[in-house]
């Protein structure tokens, strides 16, 4: 390999474990005074009331946690909002967990079957016919995977953002929740810090389906609907057509949720693959250049640790070049700490 390519793969490296550093650092920042702006919300300017909310909970199969799960979004500390469970049938295995819900809550809730076409993802079967079930009444959208664990003003702060007419959507994130003894939780949470740790950055905020919401009215004018018919996946499609339509997705860290990580290396392999061809195929602005940097990272590493290990073998001192190629790594460590330390500012 040439010279040149050596010390391209070296400063890149190592510019990017400073940006990984600087952006991790930055989020830390970043929560503490978001945490702090929204401590006591009322409100938002212009609106005189919170606006009416459709919660709407696409279900599939019986997550870790399914039930505690539901039980938090139907005790949303928020006014006025009615929550719509939707899955694919009464046969569904989380059927029965419904029911039982709907039969305990003390706010307006039902279910709703989307059934099953071939024209879109299962998913997206139910999020349209929740939204099909809907009358005018509702101002607001929003949407909530059943996997999730959501704080009790998660509601609340997640629709506060809609009142800015530059906003046409909100989301937030989530993070694995690490279970004792289990090496491979560890590393799924870690691998969270990765993507949560830059979405400080406007321009990098993608809405996420686990937890987003939008305005009827804006939904509506988007034509949402039409477009979900025949859409891969919610989410991306979402916020596609928000930025095409010159509003912005903001990202609310104080709605910032929790997922289980009891699952095996096969399911998140299987949701790894899965979540790839659907940004590949629908965010390829941020799919293609990701894949390039990330090879050429790679890369920058294998032959860091090849120089090091050869000039180790040798006697001879580790070149700074070969420091340089594996910066990366501890760059990404130290990001992993930081976004280990802003959960604990969110979750305190």
């Amino acid at each position: 390999m040439s010279p040149w390519i050596n010390r391209a793969l070296a400063l890149t490296s190592a510019a990017t474990a400073a940006f990984l550093v600087g952006s991790g650092l930055k989020m830390i920042s970043h929560a503490r005074k978001e945490l702090a702006r929204t401590r006591d919300l009322g409100v938002p300017q212009p609106w005189k009331a919170w606006p009416k909310v459709a919660l709407m909970v696409p279900c599939k199969d019986v997550d870790p946690d399914l039930e505690e799960n539901l039980r938090m979004l139907l005790q949303q500390d928020y006014p006025h909002f009615e929550i719509v469970f939707m899955t694919l049938d009464a046969h569904d295995p989380c059927y029965p967990y419904l029911e039982r819900m709907v039969a305990e809550s003390k706010v307006p809730a039902r279910i709703v079957f989307g059934g099953f076409s071939k024209q879109r993802c299962q998913k997206l079967d139910n999020m349209l016919a929740g939204v099909d079930a809907l009358d005018d009444s509702f101002e607001i959208y929003a949407w909530a995977d059943s996997d999730v664990r959501a704080a009790r003003d998660w509601l609340r702060q997640l629709v506060a953002p809609l009142a800015k007419p530059e906003v046409g959507a909100t989301t937030s994130f989530r993070w694995y929740r690490p279970e004792r003894g289990k090496l491979l939780t560890y590393l799924l949470s870690l691998w969270t810090g990765y993507q949560f740790s830059h979405l400080h950055i406007p321009q990098l905020v993608h809405v996420w389906g686990g937890s987003m919401a939008v305005t009827s009215k804006f939904f509506d004018e988007l034509d949402m609907r039409a477009i979900w018919e025949t859409a891969l996946a919610d989410d991306c499609v979402l916020s596609n057509s928000v930025k095409k339509a010159g509003k912005k997705v903001q990202f609310v860290l104080p709605s910032m949720t929790s997922i289980s990580s009891d699952h095996t290396l096969k399911d998140n392999l299987i949701f790894a693959v899965r979540q790839a061809v659907i940004a590949k195929h629908t965010l390829k602005d941020v799919w293609y250049p990701s894949t390039l940097g990330l090879s050429v990272l790679h890369l920058a590493v294998a032959k860091g640790l090849f120089l090091a290990l050869k000039a180790i073998r040798s006697g001879q001192p580790v070149p700074m070049l070969a420091l340089m190629m594996l910066s990366f790594v501890p760059g990404g460590i130290v990001q992993s700490l930081c976004f280990i330390r802003a959960i604990r500012e969110i979750a305190a």
